[in-house]
């Protein structure tokens, strides 16, 4: 399957080469409802419609809104109850519901259990890893807890589908966790295994959202990372490295190298399964650039690599390492015995995925948020887990009327929030324990994640710990629209007040890429703005 070419990577890819307790209501925590009208600021909003009506905009509808987070006041608003497609500040409704749901210093263990009775150094059975949403599972970890993330113009893995530039693989080896459930087997007296490796995933059912598919087991994010390298001169061969190396997957380039004022333009392809081919162009004398392809049944793979992590630390296993994962051998769900358990990770905190899926805007972690809420409620349909989301955010003072969630990335155009919605989720949530998790999870204007390189000398940055949102598509004429932008969060004004904002516009179509850039600096500049006028 290749990953969507259109959506979120274009607005990316212009970002990184741009220099630039009780009841809750609507109106907040107390449980009274607050219908204060706008404060008067006519030199505020006569700067902000200055930047909507430029030209570029005369397509366009505008929406914002800041609130108060102590009073509830309405600062400043226009248009807060018009819908938008939002894009990806609709993750802030998938991970609230996450953080609600398990709290935001739970951890995912994911166990390996035998299934079977030990002879000697042989077991007689299986071995199984029991797949538990660790999206992951070891990469990124650092010594203090936490998950690296990108800032751009650094690019997130997920994002490079295109060769974009300035995209690089995260910190870890991919391999290791199974390296360490390995040596864990072998040291527990199992040097051979007369059965065979299973994969349990039946922890939800997997589900193909719009940006790939979601999936209970996770390696290397479910993605192999091919770094491309250009000939010394046009025309001659480029070269490859990827990981991670496994039985299942071979990995061959017919890019071709190019002038040095050429440009670089690489995609990978699967033409039969399991073969990958990179093809495209990149400029001789460039940096290695890194494309990847999304790998088509995880827990095939995962088997795969656990089974070669066992030959590695001399363990032998009687079935074949590659072909489908025989789920049939799986013991029957919630079966397993703590004394048939043999190794265990246990993943960073919840907080910390939270942060790398915000920062960077990751897509399909905040859809596997939405599939661990629905675990969380009972059921294995992470669709459920959007039923979950709307319940949570109502329960946060958010109107059911303003809200529309299809997937948990805010990548299905269908999604539509109103500016007053993220705005009030984002005040109303300073009332719960993950209030602070929330808060830190936001990409910091001028600062960090996918507005590091955002009006980095504003007397706004840092003081905006804002989601960035947009829908960018194209058609096959070379058209391109901005369906949706929006940036929502906290504001900490210019005089130490504090307020929640949501800034949206939608149906703008864009000359090229590189101007989408000016659309995120432009609603940047209205928070600017907001964030000087109090």
């Amino acid at each position: 399957m290749q990953m969507r070419p259109w959506t979120a990577v274009l607005a990316l890819l212009a970002l990184a080469v741009s220099a630039c307790g009780s009841e809750i209501t609507e109106a907040g925590p107390s449980g009274s409802t607050d219908d204060t009208e706008p404060s008067d600021q006519p030199d505020l909003k006569a700067a902000l419609l200055a930047i909507e009506n430029q030209a570029k905009y005369k397509a366009s509808d505008w929406g914002y809104i800041a609130i108060d987070q102590e009073t509830g006041e309405v600062l400043v608003a226009q248009n807060p109850d018009k819908m938008f497609d939002p894009g990806s500040t609709m993750k802030s409704f998938a991970v609230t519901a996450a953080l609600d749901a398990y709290g935001d210093d739970f951890k995912i263990t994911t166990p390996v259990f035998r299934a079977g009775s030990v002879s000697g150094d042989t077991l007689n059975g299986n071995l199984i890893l029991v797949g538990s949403g660790d999206l992951s599972f070891g990469l990124r970890a650092q010594p203090d807890g936490s998950l690296f993330y990108e800032s751009l113009p650094e690019i997130d893995h997920s994002y490079a589908t295109l060769g974009l530039p300035g995209a690089v693989e995260p910190p870890g080896d991919p391999l290791a966790v199974l390296d360490q459930f390995a040596q864990k087997v072998k040291a527990a007296g199992i040097s051979h295994v007369s059965g065979d490796v299973v994969i349990d995933d039946r922890l939800f059912t997997p589900i193909e959202w719009p940006d790939g598919l979601v999936s209970p087991i996770w390696v290397n994010e479910n993605l192999i990372d091919i770094e491309v390298s250009p000939g010394s001169a046009a025309g001659q061969p480029t070269t490859i490295d990827f990981r991670p190396k496994t039985a299942s997957y071979t990995v061959e380039t017919r890019a071709t190298t190019v002038g040095a004022s050429g440009s670089t333009q690489l995609f990978a392809t699967e033409p039969t399964p399991g073969h990958i081919v990179v093809e495209g162009t990149i400029a001789a004398g460039s940096t290695p650039t890194l494309v990847v392809r999304e790998i088509t049944d995880p827990s095939a793979f995962a088997r795969t690599a656990f089974i070669e992590a066992l030959q590695r630390a001399g363990v032998t296993v009687t079935a074949s390492p590659t072909g489908p994962n025989p789920a049939s051998l799986l013991p029957p769900k919630d079966s397993y015995q703590p004394a048939d358990q043999l190794a265990e990770h246990t993943s960073a905190s919840l907080a910390a995925y939270v942060q790398l899926i915000m920062k960077v805007s990751y897509n399909r972690g905040a859809d596997l948020m939405t599939c661990l809420v629905a675990v969380k409620s009972g059921s294995t349909d992470c669709e459920e887990g959007l039923v979950a989301e709307v319940k949570n955010f109502t329960e946060l003072g958010v109107s059911k009327e303003a809200v529309f969630p299809f997937d948990g990335a805010g990548s299905n155009d269908q999604n539509r929030s109103s500016p007053r919605a993220l705005a009030t989720l984002y005040r109303n949530a300073t009332a719960t324990p993950y209030a602070q998790a929330l808060f830190d999870s936001n990409p910091i204007l001028g600062k960090d994640g996918t507005l590091a390189n955002v009006l980095t000398d504003s007397p706004a940055a840092g003081k905006a710990h804002i989601k960035t949102g947009n829908r960018v598509v194209g058609t096959a004429a070379q058209q391109l629209i901005v369906l949706g932008n929006s940036l929502a969060g906290y504001v900490e004004g210019k005089s130490g007040r504090q307020f929640t904002v949501m800034v949206a516009m939608d149906n703008m179509p864009l000359p090229s890429v590189i101007e989408f850039t000016k659309v995120t600096e432009d609603q940047a500049r209205m928070v600017e703005l907001m964030q000087q006028a109090f």
